[in-house]
């Protein structure tokens, strides 16, 4: 029996004779003549888990699964690949595949009678009509494939394309309570993102009212976890109400980074008590010491999160994924990195220079891998995103530490990921490695918009820190491949209009001399991440003595400042530092009822 992964909670799943995503599975499939059932579940999933204890722990789906399917269980977060290939509308999912991996259909929960139903339909069909059925995934197959190849190099990068996002991300805020798209309703971290770089870069209020209010709508209702930290996954009400109780630690991260970005842009404090809380919720919660790794999750558990503190106590808390992903580790470092300047924690940086050395050793020994505990590295591949987040995080750890060995390594792991992901034929970034055994649609190598915008950051990081000409002229061709294509991704294509706006704008480098602990460093670090720069790079740099006041060296290429000493000086500074335009953007706040 393999260690598959089940609800925490009471079932008898495991007496399905599960089989791993790999060749064995098929090769049954194959040899007997049956469909596959893949299984994508995952360890914080409420509903993954009542489908456990439910369907997949009742004897008549047993039976059927048993005796017409060869079962597979794929955990979403091990096989983020698998699940891109194969989720039909969310988790849990449960797909029927050709025996030869092809996309015949599929549901996500259903109660056992319907889920019977569903099997003896299955079973029948595949039984009776199955030359109709490989038709059918060859077809969808071929979909694929074209969505691929429409991501392919073509017009010059315009700086436009910011705005055209920015119409985009507009048109699906949600005027009434903040947010995007109606219910169920996700904090969606990058998007947020998107409103603090816009509100940022034009000072044009309209965006400063979205994301004030998307930011206060989100800290301000039970999608907070006032008690002890973080932010649920999702809500299933448009007012952020009826959260769905599992933490990850993916969207804390992302979400305390926008929290602090926001705190300096408009002055609430609030903002950066929630930073600081998730902080303390991701180091006391999902930290692991003998892992050197954050834990990717806390499952979803209603009892407990209704609890005041007082009351948790008495209760079990709500289990952790046991395993560390690399991809989110990489970017709880730069998080870490960021956060120990400017919420006066320094021993953060020690925490998340540990947590670099775990990935980054893996990928010096060659022994990558998107999953790791305490153990190590498993043999599963790493992807397209565990390179790109490792890429930025040790750019990162160069930038906050001024070692140079984190810079060497950072051009070692840019090398390899342009070697094992880039498409030199097309442009743009493949999500997996090229692999002549791939099984089913794992054959298709993809190229999802927000795994090429991570590598395209993390390459603008490189060619910033070494100026070499060749890096943005990479992340140029990866974003040029999605001028055709990025509109499908409707607002979720918010980081490309963040990276197209740093690519055609010439960085502006902050480097503030204090200590973390001094406030008129914290000051001048405020300042610094107010200023209209599209592309602003932000470089604390600890000094041996305290030196007062905290003062902050301003360059654009070749052209430096004289030293700013008074944080209300350093914007007037900076704004005289590079050719002044009008904003290119159009007022959109009378388009937007509701405010």
């Amino acid at each position: 029996m393999v260690n598959l992964r089940f609800s925490p909670n009471p079932n008898v799943a495991h007496r399905i004779n599960w089989l791993p995503w790999g060749e064995e599975a098929f090769n049954k499939a194959q040899s007997e003549n049956k469909p596959v059932l893949l299984s994508i579940s995952a360890v914080w999933c409420y509903w993954c888990h009542v489908m456990d204890e439910t369907s997949y722990s009742d004897r008549g789906v047993q039976a059927l699964v048993n005796d017409n399917f060869v079962a597979v269980r794929v955990d979403n977060d091990h096989r983020p690949d698998v699940n891109a290939r194969y989720n039909v509308g969310g988790w849990p999912t449960t797909a029927f595949l050709t025996a030869h991996g092809g996309l015949i259909g599929g549901a996500t929960y259903l109660p056992p009678d319907q889920f019977i139903a569903m099997l003896a339909e299955f079973k029948d069909a595949y039984r009776e009509d199955r030359p109709a059925l490989y038709d059918q995934a060859r077809h969808l197959l071929r979909q694929r494939q074209e969505r691929v190849n429409r991501a392919a190099a073509g017009p010059d990068v315009e700086e436009s394309l910011v705005d055209m996002v920015s119409r985009t991300v507009a048109g699906a805020y949600d005027a009434v309570y903040g947010g995007f798209g109606l219910a169920p309703k996700f904090p969606n971290g990058p998007i947020v993102d998107f409103l603090v770089h816009m509100a940022r870069t034009t000072g044009e209020e309209f965006y400063r009212v979205m994301l004030e209010k998307t930011l206060d709508g989100m800290c301000s209702g039970p999608l907070y976890d006032s008690e002890e930290g973080g932010f649920f996954r999702h809500s299933a009400n448009a007012d952020w109400s009826g959260p769905q109780w599992e933490k990850l630690l993916e969207d804390n991260v992302v979400l305390c980074k926008t929290y602090m970005d926001a705190y300096s842009l408009l002055g609430k404090d609030n903002y950066l008590a929630v930073a600081s809380q998730c902080v303390q919720y991701m180091m006391t919660y999902l930290y692991d010491e003998s892992a050197a790794g954050f834990h990717g999750s806390q499952g979803a558990h209603s009892e407990y999160f209704r609890l005041s503190v007082s009351e948790r106590p008495l209760q079990t808390l709500p289990p952790v994924d046991p395993s560390c992903y690399g991809s989110t580790n990489a970017q709880a470092v730069s998080l870490l990195l960021d956060a120990a300047w400017r919420l006066a924690q320094p021993d953060l940086t020690k925490t998340a220079l540990r947590v670099l050395e775990a990935i980054d050793s893996a990928a010096r020994n060659g022994e990558l891998s998107h999953v790791f505990d305490e153990f190590g590295p498993n043999d599963g591949p790493a992807f397209l995103t565990d390179w790109a987040y490792l890429l930025t995080a040790l750019v990162d750890a160069h930038k906050y530490t001024g070692q140079g060995s984190y810079l060497d390594r950072a051009v070692t792991v840019a090398s390899e990921m342009l070697d094992r992901f880039f498409d030199e034929s097309n442009g743009g970034f493949f999500d997996i490695e090229s692999d002549p055994q791939a099984l089913g649609y794992l054959r298709l190598r993809e190229k999802p918009l927000p795994d090429n915008i991570a590598a395209v950051t993390a390459l603008l990081d490189v060619y910033q820190a070494t100026r070499n000409p060749d890096y943005r002229q990479v992340a140029e061709a990866a974003l040029s491949a999605f001028i055709g294509s990025y509109k499908e991704w409707g607002e979720y294509s918010a980081g490309y209009g963040i990276a197209v706006d740093r690519l055609k704008n010439d960085p502006v480098e902050v480097s503030i001399e204090g200590l973390p602990e001094d406030p008129g460093t914290r000051a001048m670090l405020k300042a610094a991440y107010r200023l209209s720069c599209a592309n602003l790079v932000i470089k604390p740099v600890m000094v041996d003595e305290l030196q007062l006041p905290a003062q902050a060296h301003v360059c654009l290429d070749t052209l430096c400042l004289p030293p700013v000493t008074d944080p209300d000086l350093l914007g007037d500074a900076v704004s005289g530092i590079g050719p002044a335009g009008a904003s290119p953007f159009e007022n959109i706040l009378d388009r937007l009822a509701g405010f």
